[in-house]
């Protein structure tokens, strides 16, 4: 006798049948899963965050900020999408679509992505 992963219950049919119905099959998936998606959810919540932050001050005309500024309106260097370098060399971290550019200690150019490599 074999019994569903789930619940427990007896589990009729085929010998290789683990659950014993879609709802338990469903129920399991989901539960194994739950851990690694809360945490990619948590991930992709600091990325979207530190993407608004740069896309508001953008739109207000801000070109130049610093790193103490950014920090206090609650960006985390921490995290970011992808980096590219400009044509100068010089290497622009992204979250999504807009990203930053180092100038000097602790003063950072706020970029939008070029089209296609967001």
């Amino acid at each position: 006798m074999k019994y569903c992963l789930d619940c427990g219950d007896a589990v009729n049919g085929r010998a290789d049948k683990k659950f014993c119905g879609d709802h338990c099959r469903c129920n399991y998936n989901n539960s194994i899963n739950k851990t690694r998606n809360d945490s990619v959810k948590q991930i992709n919540r600091i990325l979207r965050k530190n993407a608004g932050i740069l896309e508001n001050l953008s739109r207000q005309g801000v070109e130049i900020t610093t790193i103490p500024t950014l920090r206090a309106i609650g960006f985390d260097f921490t995290f970011f999408t992808h980096r590219l370098s400009d044509p100068a060399g010089k290497v622009c971290t992204f979250c999504y679509d807009y990203g930053y550019i180092e100038l000097e200690k602790e003063k950072l150019s706020i970029r939008r992505a070029p089209e296609g490599k967001s």
